[in-house]
């Protein structure tokens, strides 16, 4: 089984390379890129204060285009299967709401920010808060301080309520797609990398944003701001790509840590559950469990053991959406038995 595990994790990796992913998706990006070459050539200067239609318009393109990239890659309103790709739209939409807002920032500033801020959630709701990975975040609270004595002073304290939320959030979800990336485990995909680093270039191109603002002004602060927010916006946009694979990998599957438990908890009950079947079950798009679960041996046993687990058997079931297919047909099995 691992060595099945590993040959998909390898066919996905080379997949979701950058240099592949731009190949394969090269014309749907042209868009991007063409927007992002426009709005530099007409606005290379640093200091350009004129919030008109013109600039709003060429500013907001390129995450337009970087939205239409998502629906050309497929997507629906309904069902579990884009639930990934509809939140990093709904994010993309977020921001360019916040980009459009920051244009007029004399009088909107705040709103932006609450914009941004937004989409951060839904960037981070997408990535998903399996596995927890709690000790990544003294990684996450580092910056924070550094950023606090950087602003601490400067800051008037109606707009400080606002900006230090949003760095807490920003680092949210920087933690959350360093979870998601699950490099410690030998799971992790190129797609994911590209949430993390996309997260990691937006905290960038905030922090850069922040200090030509509050601190001191940046030399050519509108190529650094814009030129790290659009790769990052770019990076989390390429995530999309294999959502389908990495939405069951990380909302429909129980960890493998978690079934090994439960089976050695309750060995003697589930010894008739083959571990790799199991995971194979489990790993199986969602579709496929829905048309082969019942031919399973699976089934029948979890049904045949449901009565002698009781409550445990409850929350191994409830543990896993996929699951939820066997569970009406386990509490129908045992009405009949009462019978």
């Amino acid at each position: 089984m691992s060595m099945t595990k590993n040959v998909v994790l390898s066919q996905t990796t080379i997949l979701t390379k950058l240099p592949h992913v731009l190949k394969c998706n090269g014309p749907k990006l042209v868009p991007f890129f063409k927007t992002v070459a426009i709005f530099f050539i007409l606005f290379p200067k640093s200091k350009y204060k004129t919030a008109d239609m013109f600039y709003l318009t060429f500013k907001c393109l390129p995450i337009c285009s970087l939205i239409l990239f998502i629906l050309l890659n497929g997507i629906n309103l309904r069902g579990f299967e884009y639930s990934y790709s509809r939140r990093i739209l709904t994010g993309l939409a977020f921001s360019l709401l916040g980009d459009a807002l920051l244009v007029y920032d004399h009088a909107f500033f705040i709103h932006g920010v609450l914009a941004f801020g937004i989409s951060h959630i839904l960037y981070a709701s997408a990535y998903g808060m399996r596995p927890l990975r709690v000790f990544m975040l003294p990684f996450m609270v580092l910056p924070v301080i550094v950023i606090y004595l950087m602003l601490s002073g400067v800051l008037y304290r109606p707009l400080s309520y606002v900006i230090y939320p949003y760095i807490g959030l920003t680092m949210f979800m920087i933690w959350r797609a360093m979870a998601r990336m699950k490099i410690d485990n030998n799971e992790w995909t190129w797609t994911r990398f590209y949430s993390f680093l996309g997260g990691i270039l937006f905290a960038t191109s905030d922090a850069l944003l922040a200090l030509d603002r509050f601190v001191t002004p940046l030399v050519h602060s509108q190529l650094l701001v814009m030129a790290t927010y659009y790769a990052a916006q770019l990076l989390i946009a390429l995530s999309v790509v294999d959502s389908h694979e990495d939405t069951e990998m990380n909302f429909c599957v129980i960890q493998e840590t978690d079934i090994i438990k439960i089976i050695q908890e309750h060995g003697k009950l589930l010894s008739q559950v083959n571990p790799d079947d199991l995971f194979a079950l489990l790993s199986a798009k969602r579709a496929y469990i829905k048309q082969t679960v019942a031919n399973t041996p699976i089934k029948a046993i979890l049904m045949e053991k449901k009565v002698r687990i009781g409550q445990n058997i409850d929350l191994f079931l409830s543990r896993s959406p996929v699951m939820l297919f066997i569970k009406p047909a386990a509490q129908q099995h045992q009405q009949k038995k009462s019978n």
